[in-house]
Parts: structure tokens; C-alpha cells; sequence
């Protein structure tokens, strides 16, 4: 009797014991979310942050590459993303490896896989760049062709090569191959402890285009395919991530992302509207009903369901073209200021120095959720010129809702829920709460 008390005693103090340290190695983030800093190509945080060329300037850079990923979604490529992503404009900070080696990726919600530049690097032999050394991980491991994962990524892979190979093409020509891979990706919350995750899927690119800056390891991709960073958190994040882009002019602020509960966007002033699933589910699809100037409305459902994506590796918003000119004739009639082309023929601009005195502008999505734009938003500082221009394009692609249009809002990405919201903040002052 004493021996079988002593017994039940011991395994109800194992039971006890158990219960106690459970916590201690279950993930806690699963319950509340995390956190990270994204750093702007602008910000004094980027490695190679030039803030001698005029804003205009580097504006007029990217606007040919925002068309570009407008219209690669008419390819017949099967694994073809339109990033360019030696002009993107956000990074994520983690770390990957055991022990952790800190990486700088770009991110963008444009494209699916995840790659960084490997050891051995054929495009890395004529220049010092930034690369991982997978042979100094203990947990780096290569994926045999005729695994699952392997399969996810291409079903046509061949079962008799000795490595699970890919190669990943860019909107631009730029790509990156190499091997798929699994290793453990270690987040730093900006509160708490740093979050590890094992046998996350990515690419080790051993060639890659020589136009990717040096100092950038790869690039994150957070699209809605299966093997995108945010599909492979989706156990512990429940595939819900949310971002909040400090204005870009503040170069001394840094934006957020949040991953699971810390994700939901909350207050008054949240508006949501309906993600729209279609056969290219890399992107996030919305359906514009509208855009309105001054009380007055462009109707844009002609278009279709669906008719615009969201992106945070746009820079410049890209409009239906019909839509885009009754726009900037709303514009016009409004600041009763005639427009006139930039010296590169890419934006309709207006002869001020005063950005503040143009209108806010309101992107109507379906489902109720109006979203103010800011003259921030919208319109570009003035340039030396003595221009201020308006931040969008006219495409006969598919539209886009630009990182610019994107500033201080909070924006959520609810996968399983299938819906986006929105809300006004002061995306700097917020990141500092969460």
C-alpha cells in the first residue's frame, strides 16, 4: 500500500511538474502574436541608404518596375513573380541557422519563395556580398526531390536528381536557383525573447542575378502560395500577419510587422473588405469599387471583381488607365491648377511648392471599406523643380495599391478569414505599443 502511494504521489507530482514547465517550452507567441522592425530603403537603418537623390528622382526609378509587376501577371510563366527586388523597399531582420546567423531580406507580399544567397555562390566570385554558410549550421538540410515539400513547390520535379533544384524568375529577368532547403528561422521580437521555428522551407541560392544589392542576403517571401513564409507560420501565426509603414520621409522612424493575435487590427476607425480568391494565389486580390476626389466618385467596377492587389513591394500605385484619367481630371478641377508632365514623362504633376494644399483622395473597396490617402499618400514631395506630383500611374495591367499609398496605415492580412483591414495610424507611435 505505502509502495503504490508512493507511486500515485510520484506520478502526480511528474503530472504537476509537467503542467509547470509546459509553458516555459510551448511557443507563447502562439497565443499573442510577435513583432518585428522593417527597416526602409530610405531610413538611416539601410545598409546602403542614399539620401542625396532627390525623392522625385528616386521615384522616377522605381516607376518603370511598378509597371513591370503590373504586367507580368499576363505571363505564361508558371513560377514567375514581378518583384524587382534590388528596388524593394522594405526589409525584414531575422536570423537563420543553428547557431543564428542575422540576415537582411527584402520583403514582399508579391512573391512566394523565400531565398538567400548560399556558399558555395557562383554570382558572388567578383564582388564581397553577404551570403549564408549552410556546412556551419547543424540544422541545415537539403530537401530530396521526391519529398512533399519538394513536390509543393514543383510537381514535375524529377525523382532522379540527387537534390531538390529550383529556380525562381523575377519580373525583371532577375532570378535565383540553387536548392531547396529546410532550416530553423529565428524572429527577434521587439518585446520578449527571440522566436525560433525549425524546418522552415527556403531556397539556398548559389546563382543568383549580380543585380541584387550586395548587402542583402535574399529576399521573403510572404504571398499566399503554400510555400511562402507566411503559409509555412501559419501553425503557430494562424495565417494572419499585419504591417505599418512609417512615412518614408521619416528616416529615423522604423515600420512594423505582426504575426498571429498581434496581427489584428483594432479601434473605430477599421474598415475591412473581402480578399478575392482567384487562380494566381500569390497575390492579395481586392475588388476597387471606386475612387472619389472632393466629394465627387470614378467609378471603377467596370473592371471587374478583384480588379486591384496590394502590395508592399510596389512603390507607386497603378490605376486602370480609363479610371486614372477621370481621376486627374477630378484632381485638377479641384486645386484649380493645370498638370503638366515630369521632366521623365512618368507623372502628372502641378507647378507648387505646397503638398499640404492638395485633397485627400478615397480608394472605395467592396465591402464598405473606404480608405482615406493623405496628400502624404498621394502625392510626392515637392522637387526642386518645383513640382508636386501625383503618386500613381495608369496601367492596362492589373492594378495595384502601392507601399506609398500604404503609409501609416495598419494594414491586416486575415488568410483563413479571407479579408483585408484598414485602419489610420501613426505607424511609428503604434510600433512602440506592440
Amino acid at each position: 500500500m505505502t509502495t503504490e502511494l508512493l507511486s500515485f504521489s510520484f506520478l502526480l507530482l511528474l503530472l504537476l511538474l509537467l503542467l509547470l514547465i509546459t509553458p516555459l517550452f510551448s511557443t507563447s507567441f502562439t497565443m499573442s502574436g510577435f513583432t518585428i522592425q522593417l527597416i526602409h530603403k530610405d531610413s538611416l537603418l539601410h545598409p546602403t541608404t542614399n539620401l542625396s537623390t532627390p525623392h522625385l528622382t528616386r521615384l522616377l526609378a522605381k516607376a518603370s518596375h511598378s509597371l513591370s509587376r503590373s504586367q507580368a501577371l499576363s505571363s505564361p510563366s508558371t513560377i514567375l513573380s514581378p518583384v524587382i527586388p534590388h528596388n524593394a523597399d522594405h526589409l525584414m531582420k531575422f536570423s537563420i541557422g543553428t547557431p543564428p546567423v542575422p540576415v537582411l531580406a527584402v520583403m514582399d507580399t508579391g512573391s512566394d519563395l523565400t531565398w538567400l544567397r548560399c556558399l558555395p555562390c557562383s554570382d558572388c566570385l567578383t564582388r564581397s556580398v553577404h551570403l549564408f554558410n549552410p556546412f556551419l549550421s547543424s540544422t541545415y538540410q537539403s530537401l530530396p526531390p521526391n519529398s512533399p515539400k519538394c513536390k509543393q513547390f514543383d510537381p514535375n520535379t524529377s525523382p532522379y536528381t540527387p537534390t531538390c533544384s529550383y529556380k525562381y524568375c523575377y519580373g525583371d529577368g532577375s532570378f535565383s536557383s540553387g536548392f531547396l532547403s529546410t532550416e530553423t528561422f529565428t524572429f527577434e521580437s521587439t518585446k520578449g525573447e527571440p522566436i525560433s521555428i525549425p524546418e522552415i522551407t527556403f531556397g539556398c541560392g548559389h546563382n543568383n542575378s549580380p543585380s541584387f544589392d550586395a548587402e542583402l542576403f535574399g529576399l521573403a517571401g510572404l504571398g499566399g502560395m503554400s510555400y511562402s513564409l507566411i503559409s509555412q507560420l501559419s501553425p503557430e501565426t494562424g495565417k494572419r500577419f499585419s504591417y505599418c509603414l512609417s512615412p518614408f520621409q521619416d528616416n529615423t522612424s522604423t515600420s512594423f510587422m505582426s504575426f498571429g493575435d498581434k496581427a489584428k487590427v483594432t479601434g473605430k476607425n477599421v474598415v475591412s473588405t473581402p480578399l478575392v480568391a482567384k487562380e494566381d494565389k500569390t497575390f492579395y486580390f481586392v475588388t476597387l469599387e471606386g475612387i472619389s476626389v472632393g466629394g465627387r466618385m470614378v467609378d471603377a467596377r467596370g473592371t471587374g471583381e478583384g480588379n486591384m492587389f496590394i502590395d508592399s513591394g510596389t512603390t507607386v500605385s497603378l490605376i486602370d488607365s480609363e479610371v486614372f484619367e477621370k481621376l486627374g481630371d477630378l484632381i485638377t478641377e479641384v486645386v484649380r491648377l493645370d498638370w503638366k508632365m515630369d521632366a521623365g514623362n512618368t507623372f502628372k504633376c502641378y507647378e507648387t511648392r505646397r503638398r499640404e494644399l492638395f485633397p485627400d483622395i478615397t480608394f472605395h473597396f467592396a465591402g464598405g471599406a473606404d480608405v482615406v490617402l493623405e496628400p502624404l499618400n498621394a502625392f510626392t514631395e515637392p522637387s526642386e523643380d518645383g513640382l508636386v506630383c501625383l503618386a500613381m500611374q495608369a496601367t492596362n495591367g492589373t492594378a495595384i495599391f502601392g507601399n506609398m499609398a500604404q503609409q501609416n496605415l495598419h494594414i491586416g492580412y486575415d488568410i483563413v478569414g479571407r479579408n483585408v483591414a484598414f485602419a489610420a495610424t501613426k505607424c511609428a507611435e503604434l510600433g512602440k505599443q506592440l
